[in-house]
């Protein structure tokens, strides 16, 4: 036959790769994923943690904007709130809204469960100022972070724990 190959009965090698990755380079990739991962990690929780005291910011803001509509309308602010729901002997997590509170008078009343515990310092109805404070232990290491508004302060202090 013409152009066909002399068979000499010796074995003839092909040497061809076989598909797929070397253990080196599946190491390389799991380095770099690791690596990134240690980025992103942190970063992640961080905003995450961001996000979960957005939420006593905008409600602090909330109560002191219907702080400043009841006093329009009544020439005093409500006060004289205990811890709304009772966070301070609970762990973390999201707690269902107490709705029979004096929040309630200020028509003010969050949507779906809250991480923090609610609360307004002062007298009974005080004529001159009002101070709302958001108090939790997001994490359960019993580092409690406050936040606080008062009625002649427009920005918001925080204390206790950073998250």
């Amino acid at each position: 036959m013409q152009g066909a190959p002399e068979k000499s009965g010796a074995p003839c090698f092909v040497l061809r790769r076989q598909g797929g990755f070397t253990l080196v380079e599946l190491m390389v990739v799991v380095a770099i994923i690791g690596i990134l991962a240690m980025i992103a990690v942190p970063n992640f929780l961080k905003m995450r943690s961001k996000a979960k005291t957005a939420e006593a910011k905008a409600n602090l803001g909330a109560i002191s904007i219907t702080e400043h509509v009841y006093y329009t309308e009544n020439s005093l602010f409500v006060g004289n709130q205990a811890y709304t729901p009772d966070r301070l002997s609970n762990p973390p997590g999201r707690f269902a809204w107490v709705s029979t509170t004096r929040f309630s008078i200020l028509g003010f009343a969050p949507e779906g469960g809250v991480l923090f515990s609610y609360s307004l310092v002062g007298a009974d109805f005080h004529p001159d100022n009002f101070t709302a404070q958001a108090t939790s232990d997001l994490d359960g290491n019993n580092a409690w972070s406050v936040w606080a508004i008062s009625g002649g302060n427009k920005g918001l202090t925080h204390s206790g724990a950073e998250f």
